[in-house]
């Protein structure tokens, strides 16, 4: 797990590139405090170099990639370069220096991630003649690139992005893994290209024309979409999406981007006829197998517990079949307060382990609020990613590098409560009245009068909504003319024709990716290690795609085949939860102690975007609010007030 960035000249350069270049290592160093390595291609041939951050062992090792010249003296005149940030976690010693190349240096990598299967691969390279000098799963990378070019990629199970320079097709090759667990930004021009793991790298860059694009402006505070787009809030930075590669001829400039993965939407139709037992005894095998794989490390383990089904079938499985060690288990608690699922977190606690908790509160939010939103690059549409912030500076301060979360469940699962009206809807459609009927009366809230009426009616799900038309607040408070000029209609739809459908459109660019983005920041700006199988393990979720979606709720209940599945490893407390809380914290409950402080902010920033007589009107009202459901939109308005500042836009 690193941090990547580089650049690709059309002319040669000297002392402005290989600035540019050590800036954008230094602003990374976050992502990889144990090492720091530089590639750099120029006139006259191609050089390694180390940096502050180079450890001594690794300065003067013999291995070709590596160099005990410091970047400062590093005087050709350049076209490539390369830099990388490490996070040492398999093969810690200097063989795990990046960037890294083949025997015959003509590939080069800077890579960030984790290819689970690595063993495996480096068996299967070994027979066909490859060489390896490392442990590392860098390397397979570079000898599977050698033997099935492009194609390597469908081999690997795991999450990564990652950088090839290769010398003889004179190609920068680059990748992103399946569903967008590691982050790729980029800057292409007549001039430049310019990648990083963070947009923070790129923006400051003196060649780098970077504003403030008004259409993902309008995404993020009309629409709650936040890089749902290749292009997000900075103008000329884009994405390059999950599930994409992109080749760079270095001579021409010419540019291809292409899907490498789909989900396949057909597929499903093999498992009709699939008993559930057979299905649930499949999914737990493969639910070990996955953590079995993501335990492979150098260093220790731990896992984050929530006190929700996800993180207690990761920790379950971690205690029942993996007990050799006891881990250490990181949650976030709120004494007395109705976010708090620390009781439901202590029941998977006392079958073993040590716990770790932090309790997030409104002062220390507001005191961190300029640095969180700093290390996500982009301002926050809910104060729980503060949470996940803690928890991953506590894992730090454990000395846990690496720690297994349950991302990716709610959306490979079904456990989202807008799941159940695609899940009817898919049953309503298929005809099936006796079932729907009586999954609606099982559905673990009440039933309210739409409800009852869709019973009856012969209409799909959209009668719920006709009959009460649903106001966005926003609109109140947005400037007319810029609605007018950049809304658009939301990338996810209201309704679906089928549960697959559904998780599919949520678990593929949308929402899922920008919970895995959160959850990069917070754990590398720490220094951590985040693995998610629910997000990246390519075997369980394939083949949880193939099975139809009116399996994947039964009785009422959400995430049946998961509950099923991890039964045995789940405390009963757990195992029969059907309250979804979700990551929460006490949101209105910390804006209410914050309005003093809110009041006396200046949001000169964001007053372009606003109807300045209604945000006045409803100041009150957005930054106090009432009840318990969470206020997006003020922490939107409020945190993008404070993005604009942080990055001098």
């Amino acid at each position: 797990m690193c941090g990547i960035a580089g650049i690709i000249s059309r002319r040669f350069l000297k002392h402005e590139f290989v600035s540019a270049l050590k800036q954008m290592g230094d602003t990374l160093h976050h992502r990889g405090p144990d090492d720091e390595g530089f590639f750099l291609s120029g006139r006259n041939g191609f050089s390694f170099f180390s940096g502050v951050d180079t450890p001594e062992n690794v300065r003067l090792s013999n291995i070709i990639y590596t160099s005990e010249k410091d970047i400062s003296v590093a005087d050709d005149e350049y076209k490539i370069g390369f830099s990388h940030r490490r996070l040492s976690i398999l093969d810690l010693s200097e063989r795990g220096h990046q960037p890294m190349c083949d025997e015959q240096q003509k590939v080069f990598i800077t890579y960030n991630g984790e290819i689970y299967n690595y063993r495996e691969l480096r068996d299967e390279l070994i027979k066909l003649g490859f060489h390896f000098s490392s442990q590392t799963d860098t390397e397979v990378i570079i000898n599977a690139y050698k033997a099935w070019g492009k194609k390597c990629l469908s081999r690997f199970n795991g999450m990564w992005s990652f950088v090839i320079y290769d010398v003889e097709k004179k190609e920068i090759f680059a990748a992103r893994d399946r569903f967008g667990v590691k982050p790729f930004y980029y800057y292409f021009d007549e001039a430049f290209f310019c990648f990083a793991s963070e947009i923070k790298a790129l923006v400051h860059l003196p060649f780098v024309k970077t504003g403030i694009n008004q259409q993902a402006v309008c995404d993020f505070l009309l629409n709650d979409e936040l890089e749902f787009s290749t292009q997000g809030l900075f103008q000329n930075v884009l994405e390059l999406f999950p599930a994409h590669l992109l080749v760079l001829n270095t001579e021409t400039f010419a540019l291809n981007i292409e899907r490498y993965y789909e989900l396949n939407k057909e597929e499903e139709k093999s498992f009709l006829n699939y008993d559930d037992q057979s299905l649930i005894d499949e999914i737990q095998s493969k639910l070990i197998q996955s953590i079995r794989l993501r335990l492979r490390a150098d260093v220790p383990v731990g896992a984050c517990v929530s006190g929700g089904i996800d993180s207690g079938v990761i920790a379950g499985v971690l205690l029942s079949e993996f007990n050799t060690v006891s881990p250490d288990f990181f949650s976030a608690v709120f004494p007395g307060n109705k976010a708090d699922e620390s009781v439901f977190a202590q029941a998977v606690i006392q079958q073993g382990g040590t716990w770790n908790c932090v309790e997030p509160d409104a002062e220390g939010l507001w005191k961190d609020l300029d640095e969180l939103i700093y290390s996500q690059d982009t301002p926050l549409w809910s104060s729980s990613t503060y949470a996940q912030y803690l928890v991953m500076k506590k894992s730090k301060e454990k000395k846990v590098k690496v720690l297994l979360d349950g991302q990716g469940g709610d959306e490979l699962f079904a456990g989202y409560v807008p799941y159940f009206l695609s899940f009817w809807n898919e049953l309503r459609r298929q005809g099936n009245a006796n079932r729907l009927k009586s999954e609606m009366n099982l559905f673990p809230g009440a039933i309210n009068f739409r409800l009852r009426e869709f019973i009856k009616s012969k209409t799909d799900v959209k009668a719920l909504f006709s009959l009460k038309k649903i106001k966005n607040p926003a609109l109140r408070i947005l400037n007319n003319d810029f609605i007018s000029e950049y809304h658009r209609q939301p990338t996810l739809r209201r309704q679906y024709n089928s549960l697959n459908e559904h998780l599919r459109a949520e678990f593929c660019n949308t929402r899922l990716k920008l919970f895995l983005k959160c959850e990069d920041r917070c754990s590398m700006w720490h220094s951590v290690e985040s693995r998610t199988p629910f997000a990246d393990d390519i075997d369980l979720i394939s083949f949880i795609f193939k099975i139809p979606g009116n399996k994947k709720m039964k009785n009422g209940s959400s995430k049946y085949l998961l509950r099923e599945a991890g039964k045995k490893f789940l405390p009963e407390k757990i195992y029969s939860r059907r309250d979804k809380m979700g990551y929460l914290t006490p949101h209105n409950q910390w804006l209410n102690s914050l309005f003093t402080m809110v009041r006396e902010e200046d949001f000169t920033g964001i007053m372009p975007y606003l109807n300045p007589g209604q945000f006045e009107k409803q100041f009150q009202r957005l930054f106090s609010p009432a009840g318990e459901t969470e206020h997006f939109l003020a922490f939107k308005i409020l945190t993008f007030n404070k993005w604009k500042r942080v990055f001098q836009l």
